[in-house]
């Protein structure tokens, strides 16, 4: 394995997902990718408590945080799902780490939910991390 990357958008919920990402990493010695990607219709996150106020600060520390590991952490804007499978692709990625807040509620938000459309689109493996304790 030569790289996981995973995605967050700051929330207490997606840094469980960050976290398993860089053990996950650390035990393999793995670079690890950390993705925030800003929705196009993100002015809702500006007052979302539960999200990081400055994402650039929060991906500027991953280094800090987990310094026994190669990581690289930058934001782009689009659609998360998108971004993430795209991103694989591009840097030929072996796991993808998300985690699973908004898969719960009805069938059909299930189906449209990041996470989902992740698994079912990525080019490699694909871990979920139940997110559900920080929610």
């Amino acid at each position: 394995m030569n790289k996981i990357l995973v995605g967050t958008d700051t929330s207490t919920a997606a840094d469980l997902a960050v976290q398993s990402a860089a053990e996950l990493a650390r035990t393999n010695d793995t670079e690890l990718l950390v993705l925030h990607v800003r929705p196009d219709s993100a002015a809702r996150d500006a007052v979302d408590p539960k999200k990081a106020a400055d994402p650039s600060a929060y991906l500027a520390e991953m280094e800090r945080r987990f310094p026994s590991i190669t990581v690289r952490s930058w934001s782009e804007s689009g659609d998360p799902a998108e971004r993430l499978v795209a991103i694989a692709e591009q840097e030929r990625v072996e796991t993808i780490v998300i985690g699973n807040r908004g898969t719960h509620g009805s069938w059909w938000r299930v189906r449209d939910s990041v996470p989902n459309l992740v698994l079912r689109h990525a080019p490699c493996s694909v871990m979920i991390v139940d997110t559900r304790a920080a929610q």
